[in-house]
C-alpha cells in the first residue's frame, strides 16, 4: 500500500512538472505576450485617466477659490465704505491668503496638465505600436496557419494516392485499428504492471504479518512455560528440613517404639506384701 501512495505521489509530481511545463510553455510564447502587453496598456490608459481626474479637480479647486477670493474683495470694500474697519481688514487679510493659495493651485494645475498632454502623447505612440505589433502577430499566424494547412493537405493527398478509394479507405482502417490496438496494448501494460505491484505489495505485507505473528505466538509459548515452571517452585516441598522440624520429627518416632512396661495390679496389698518379702531376703 505504502508503494501504491509513492506511485501516485510521483504520478502527481509529474503532472505538476507538466502543467508547468506547458505554463512555461505558455509564458513564452508570442500569444501570452500579447495578452500581457494589452493588460499593460489597460493599466497604462486607466492611469492616464486617473491624471485627466487629478487635473479636473485641480481645475475646479481653483475656480472655487477664484469665486472666494473676488466674494472677500468685495466684502472689504463694502465694510470699508461702511466705516467698519476690523471687518475690512479681516477681509483683506483673507483676501491676500487666499490669493498665495490661489498662485499655487493654479501651478499644480498648469503643471498636472503639461503632464497629461505627454502622458496622452505616449498613450497615443503605444497605441499606434500596438496596431503594428497585433497586425505583425496576425501575419505571423496567418503564415503558421498556411503551413499547416500545405501540410495537412499534402498528407491527405498522399493517402488518397492509393488508385481507388476502396484501397484509401481500408488503409484508413488499418491505420485506426492498428492505432487503437497500440493505445489498448499500453494501456493493458499498464495496468497489468500496476496489478503485479499491488500483489508483490501484498505479498510482502502478509509474509511479514506471518512472522509477526509467529513471533507472537512464541513468546506467548515461553512465558506461559516460565509461569507454569514458577508456580511449579512455589507448590514444591524443600528438600532439606529446617532442624527443629527434625527434632520433632525424632521426637514423635521415638515416642512410637518405647515399650510399656507398667503391669496391671490386680490385689495392691498383695502386691505389696510381694515386694516386703523380697526386700527381707
Amino acid at each position: 500500500m505504502a508503494n501504491l501512495f509513492e506511485k501516485m505521489k510521483q504520478w502527481n509530481k509529474e503532472v505538476s512538472e507538466k502543467i508547468e511545463k506547458r505554463e512555461e510553455k505558455r509564458r513564452n510564447s508570442v500569444s501570452y505576450y500579447m495578452d500581457k502587453t494589452k493588460q499593460e496598456m489597460k493599466d497604462a490608459e486607466r492611469m492616464v485617466e486617473k491624471q485627466r481626474e487629478l487635473k479636473s479637480l485641480f481645475y475646479k479647486e481653483y475656480k472655487e477659490m477664484e469665486v472666494y477670493v473676488e466674494k472677500r474683495r468685495h466684502q472689504a470694500e463694502i465694510a470699508k465704505e461702511a466705516g467698519e474697519t476690523k471687518l475690512a481688514n479681516f477681509a483683506l487679510e483673507e483676501v491676500a491668503q487666499y490669493e498665495e493659495q490661489l498662485e499655487a493651485t493654479k501651478a499644480h494645475y498648469d503643471q498636472a496638465s503639461e503632464q497629461l498632454e505627454k502622458l496622452e502623447l505616449r498613450m497615443h505612440e503605444m497605441r499606434l505600436k500596438w496596431k503594428n505589433l497585433k497586425t505583425q502577430h496576425l501575419a505571423e499566424m496567418a503564415e503558421k496557419n498556411a503551413t499547416e494547412t500545405s501540410e495537412k493537405m499534402d498528407k491527405v493527398i498522399h493517402d488518397m494516392s492509393w488508385g481507388s478509394v476502396s484501397d484509401y479507405h481500408e488503409a484508413q482502417k488499418q491505420r485506426d485499428l492498428a492505432e487503437e490496438a497500440e493505445k489498448k496494448a499500453d494501456m493493458s501494460k499498464e495496468l497489468s504492471q500496476s496489478f503485479d505491484d499491488l500483489m508483490d505489495e501484498l505479498e510482502k505485507k502478509t509474509k511479514k504479518s506471518k512472522e509477526i505473528i509467529k513471533d507472537k505466538a512464541q513468546n506467548f509459548t515461553t512465558m506461559v512455560d516460565e509461569i507454569i515452571e514458577r508456580e511449579k517452585q512455589n507448590f514444591k516441598k524443600p528438600e532439606k528440613a529446617s532442624m527443629e522440624d527434625q527434632l520433632n520429627e525424632l521426637e514423635k518416632e521415638a515416642a512410637k517404639e518405647k515399650p510399656k512396661e507398667e503391669k496391671e495390679v490386680l490385689i495392691p496389698e498383695l502386691e505389696k506384701k510381694e515386694e516386703e518379702n523380697e526386700t527381707d531376703k
